[in-house]
């Protein structure tokens, strides 16, 4: 594990190395259109490849921002990836991700086979660890690994926000409510 630490990230020596950053060898794709089929693995494996919880816990929030859907099981859910179009490269997929805290769109980088994740690489911060992974790969291969084979969601609290938010929206602005005084007027003028 230690020298892990100070190993160079391979996928990312490999892109810049064979010229994959460019826009021009990266098409949208279905996941079930690539030549290997994406690994399946249980949350234990999940667990092993992030190191721990954290990142899966944003995983499910960074998902449903990059798919629009707080129902991931969903067969219509639209979770947009990009294949590599480069012989000898179509291994290897490319999501974008919005930050979280910024207005950036961070490249995040899976290369695969249909048993195991072989490498992985994001271009925010974190992006570039060896050991352990970025929220937004883990939440690429969180969803694209488990999440979508699920056949119910689990949702996390902030996902049912959206309920509140339709419900505030059946709400008028000029019903009087509790917090009112008992005067007749809405609205003063100072």
């Amino acid at each position: 594990m230690s020298s892990l630490l100070t190993q160079s990230n391979i996928l990312h020596e490999r892109l810049v190395q064979d010229n994959l950053q460019r826009h021009n060898v990266w098409q949208s794709t279905n996941i079930d259109d690539l030549p290997e089929p994406f690994p399946v693995f249980s949350l234990d494996n999940l667990r092993s490849l992030t190191i721990g919880v954290y990142q899966l816990k944003r995983a499910r929030s960074y998902a449903e921002e990059h798919s629009g859907s707080i129902d991931l099981t969903d067969d219509c859910a639209n979770f947009p990836i990009e294949g590599c179009t480069q012989h000898g490269a179509e291994d290897i997929i490319r999501l974008r991700f919005r930050s979280a805290h910024k207005s950036s769109t961070y490249h995040t980088y899976v290369q695969f086979d249909s048993t195991q994740i072989i490498a992985w690489y994001c271009t925010c911060t974190a992006g570039p660890r060896t050991v352990d992974c970025c929220s937004h790969v883990a939440a690429a291969i969180w969803y694209l690994s488990y999440e979508r084979h699920q056949t119910t969601t689990t949702r996390q609290p902030s996902s049912t926000n959206t309920n509140a938010i339709q419900y505030a929206d059946n709400i008028s602005d000029f019903e009087p409510s509790s917090d009112d005084e008992e005067n007749d007027s809405l609205y003063t003028l100072h």
